[in-house]
């Protein structure tokens, strides 16, 4: 599959320690190869799926009844209720209730299952590619959407990074960024210099494009090559008794 190949470009590129990940997002119920938590006594958290997906190269489906994380639940429409803010404040992630926050979800009951998968091996065609990349490979990253033009959003809160804040403005069409917080290093398994890229299917081509070029012109790529064409100056001291060294 042409996602597959592009998948390992991306690795190839940025030298990255675990495959992007693809999301598919599916208004019907399906029934395709991949795990489900719900068969094996589980439940699974978004991000969780993502990486058990880009550590295990297994495809993760989730549908309502795999889902183990109450804010996530709300997000991806599997389950309703008044608001995500009372989780946030009695978790004490927003101080009161007088607190500003978007509540960013999707419309409940719309996606009937969710597909997370190794984009160098699933199946399905993704809707959006997430990487998990250290800030040099996610600057690279920024560097190949910003070659046409523009700039990447971030609306950062450090709350529901890899399941919400990169994926949902991703799955509308835009490039995003995010910086984990607390789920994605508990249950994700996240390294503490991981954050998240995520971009929309049709933006893969751009982004390898993107990283091919962008800089180029500068000797630029990753990782970036350190400049070491020059003279070390070391402490006085050194300086001083090296003077009075004999050359041989």
């Amino acid at each position: 599959m042409e996602w597959k190949e592009k998948g390992k470009r991306l690795v190839e590129i940025l030298k990255l320690k675990t495959p992007p990940v693809g999301i598919k997002f599916f208004e019907k119920e399906v029934e395709i190869e991949a795990f489900r938590p719900s068969k094996h006594g589980l439940k699974m958290a978004v991000c969780q799926a993502m990486s058990f997906a880009r550590f295990s190269g297994r495809s993760v489906l989730l549908k309502s009844e795999d889902f183990a994380c109450p804010p996530a639940m709300l997000i991806y429409g599997v389950a309703v209720y008044d608001s995500i803010k009372e989780i946030l404040v009695s978790a004490k992630w927003l101080k009161d209730f007088e607190c500003e926050y978007e509540e960013k979800k999707l419309p409940a009951g719309k996606y009937k299952a969710f597909l997370f998968g190794d984009l160098t091996k699933m199946d399905e065609k993704p809707d959006v590619v997430q990487v998990f990349g250290n800030p040099e490979q996610v600057g690279r990253l920024i560097q190949a959407r910003t070659y046409f033009g523009g700039y990447v959003k971030a609306f950062l809160t450090a709350k529901t990074a890899s399941c919400a804040e990169a994926i949902l403005p991703a799955l509308s069409g835009e490039v995003a960024v995010a910086i984990p917080g607390a789920g994605d290093r508990v249950f994700a398994a996240l390294d503490e210099n991981e954050i998240v890229f995520a971009m929309p299917y049709n933006w893969l081509d751009k982004i390898i494009e993107g990283l091919e070029n962008a800089g180029k012109g500068a000797n630029v790529s990753y990782p970036v090559q350190k400049f070491l064409l020059f003279t070390p100056r070391y402490p006085r001291n050194y300086r001083e008794i090296a003077e009075k060294f004999r050359i041989v």
